[in-house]
């Protein structure tokens, strides 16, 4: 049974993991350690042991499966959470279930969105659409996100500065 080890070092915290992940989704959805055995059929000792803080014994891909499931998270979201333990991304493991959360909604459905491309620009063909324009689309999609979020930020402070009044 192939288990996942994949560990990276927040800034300020001790390592992290899928299991970690989860945790932090379970938090977000509000669904206990009992309530996730209930959901999945594992028993109530094997999650525990396999999400409490200390001695956490390593996850197999087939329980990460199946809890992540049991908590409505897909594929996406699951391989998403991978790729930023993966590339050791520097945020807690909060910080990385709302950012993966923010991705997999961003990104769902996206594929079939592009491919509709040819039918909504007219001339526009499939051998227009290129690997290479994906770098030129991330950081679009960066700089639009960056944008929205100051704009945010911009308009909370005024809201904050007005209630003093």
């Amino acid at each position: 049974m192939e288990v996942l080890q994949h560990e990276v070092d927040p800034p300020s915290s001790r390592p992290y993991t899928i299991a970690d992940f989860i945790v932090s989704k379970m938090d977000t959805v509000g669904v206990s350690q009992r309530s996730l055995a209930a959901r999945t059929g594992y028993s109530r000792s094997r999650i525990n042991r396999i999400l409490r803080e200390e001695d956490r014994l390593p996850i197999t891909m087939v329980e990460a499966q199946a809890i992540l499931a049991s908590l409505g998270v897909g594929e996406l979201e699951a391989a998403l959470a991978q790729e930023v333990i993966r590339d050791k991304a520097p945020v807690t493991s909060r910080e990385m279930e709302v950012v993966v959360s923010l991705i997999a909604v961003v990104f769902g459905g996206l594929a079939t969105k592009i491919a509709s491309l040819v039918d909504v620009v007219e001339g526009l063909e499939f051998g227009d659409i290129r690997r290479e324009h994906g770098l030129k689309v991330q950081k679009a999609i960066f700089e639009m996100l960056k944008d929205l979020y100051t704009d945010l930020m911009q308009r909370k402070d005024d809201r904050i500065d007005h209630t003093r009044y």
